[in-house]
């Protein structure tokens, strides 16, 4: 899956209009919480599931208005994320 598809259902799930105003803006913001996801243990297999994109969906609706020092991620996207990064680790 493409960012730009990541992208688009991110938007699905924000119920973001069609229109491209705000595309550059939640493209920068998904890619950082993708990014964050990934540096927390997370596999790209794992984001690419319906969890992983629900949890993309709360991390940049969490960081959609964003107010210098106040950035702070629900503790419902760090749930999300511990899941998704414990599904990532690797099976003996």
């Amino acid at each position: 899956m493409t960012d730009t598809d990541i992208l688009e259902k991110v938007k699905i799930g924000l119920n973001a209009d069609d229109s491209e105003d705000n595309d550059n803006s939640l493209f920068i913001k998904t890619i950082g919480v993708k990014q964050y996801m990934l540096n927390s243990g997370v596999s790209q297999s794992q984001i690419e599931t319906d969890l992983g994109i629900a949890a993309l969906t709360i991390g940049v609706n969490d960081i959609w208005d964003l107010t210098s020092g106040a950035l702070k991620f629900s503790p419902l996207f760090n749930s999300f994320v511990t899941q998704l990064a414990i599904k990532s680790l690797p099976t003996t």
